[in-house]
């Protein structure tokens, strides 16, 4: 039987970049398309991080095993310039062995994450098809990764020009960011600052004010040529792969995400891989799935429910026990792995975490995505957010 090197990709995010670019390594020919008409057109130039605590290899190694260069902005962010700031306003400087997380920028800048892993694709001959609508997937094994489908937690937030030294800072306190926190971040001039919640989105812009005012009281920063922006994530208790055989589910779209901060690249990137290694080996995408990346996001989804009920006092205690620290990074990797009492966590949080996104396969009744026009089953209504 032969086997069909012809393979869909829909979605240029970097789930679908990964997925095209190791499909491409190994002589597949990859139709990549996206209904817009650039990679990275959901974002702002806005600074993001990629977590570099929860493996024991650090995450740009883990890349270079995808077969992923590092041809865009991607700064270590090391102790000496990252501090974080609780709801008692104290300022405390963690020690880490290495770096925390790499500052990554998102958008269709060209050292952004997005137009590196584009330059990366198109180098290996990726067909991308830009304001492309797959009209048909009845032909051929297709890739899914279309983004996120609806607010679990959201970011507002802004980016700007500054002269103030690179410097990294989390804010922890649901006066300013509910459940969740806020950050700064700034990298040869330029900077983010955003606060993210998990709740009570319809005040968002009190909640902004407040941590944009906690920031000012905080550090002697200037911010010219400022600019809005807003981003939001979505996660499942249980992430959906697949649907039968010929369609595969990536990144947020599939609902890999982490739960507690957000830092979901790693998982699309990484289930980009498995998707497309399924396909190169014949194996079983669930299976991979299931053994590299549920462990971490059902632990994730533990950590949710944990923070959710430490509160500012819960939180204040975090960071003294942080502070404590020769070096955080094995206490963070434990508790973002699997663990017996993660296990028993996690089955409570399963049943108290609910996901906006009633039917995780669309959007609402009159959704244009890929499950609605191919689609046979009943549609149903998001939750406002």
């Amino acid at each position: 039987m032969s086997v069909n090197k012809t393979i869909k990709i829909i979605g240029a995010g970097p789930g679908g970049f990964t997925a095209a670019i190791t499909l491409a390594k190994s002589g597949y020919n990859v139709n990549l398309y996206e209904k817009n008409n650039n990679a990275g057109l959901r974002f702002n130039g806005d600074f993001q991080g990629l977590e570099n605590w929860s493996d024991d290899e650090d995450t740009l190694n883990i890349l270079g095993g995808l077969g992923i260069k590092i041809n865009f902005l991607c700064q270590p962010c090391s102790a000496d310039e990252l501090y974080f700031i609780g709801p008692n306003r104290k300022k405390v400087q963690i020690k880490t062995s290495r770096p925390l997380f790499y500052l990554v920028e998102r958008g269709t800048g060209e050292n952004s994450l997005d137009q590196g892993l584009r330059r990366q694709a198109e180098e290996l001959g990726v067909n991308i098809l830009w304001n492309h609508k797959v009209d048909s997937l009845e032909d051929g094994l297709a890739i899914v990764g279309t983004g996120p489908k609806a607010a679990d937690a959201i970011a507002k937030g802004i980016v700007f020009k500054t002269s103030h030294k690179n410097i990294s800072i989390g804010f922890v306190d649901n006066r300013i960011a509910p459940q969740a926190y806020a950050y700064l971040l700034v990298n040869n001039g330029r900077a983010t600052f955003a606060t993210c919640m998990f709740k009570d989105f319809k005040n968002e812009k009190t909640y902004f004010k407040r941590a944009l005012q906690l920031l000012n009281s905080s550090i002697d920063i200037d911010m010219l040529d400022v600019k809005e922006f807003g981003g939001f994530v979505n996660f499942f208790g249980e992430p959906i792969l697949s649907k039968g055989s010929r369609m595969f589910y990536i990144g947020e779209n599939a609902g890999f995400q982490d739960a507690l901060w957000g830092f979901g690249m790693k998982y699309a990137m990484l289930s980009g891989y498995y998707a497309a290694r399924s396909i190169i080996d014949n194996q079983d995408y669930a299976g991979l799935c299931k053994t590299y990346l549920y462990p971490k996001l059902k632990t994730s989804i533990a950590n949710r429910w944990i923070f959710s009920h430490l509160y500012n006092p819960g939180y204040n205690f975090l960071f003294r026990y942080m502070a404590g620290l020769n070096d955080v990074i094995p206490s963070l990797r434990k508790h973002y792995n699997i663990s017996f009492s993660k296990k028993i966590i996690y089955k409570i949080a399963r049943r108290w975490y609910h996901t906006r996104l009633i039917d995780k396969q669309c959007m609402h009744v009159h959704c244009d995505c890929v499950w609605c026009r191919h689609g046979k089953h009943e549609h149903e209504s998001v939750e406002n957010c």
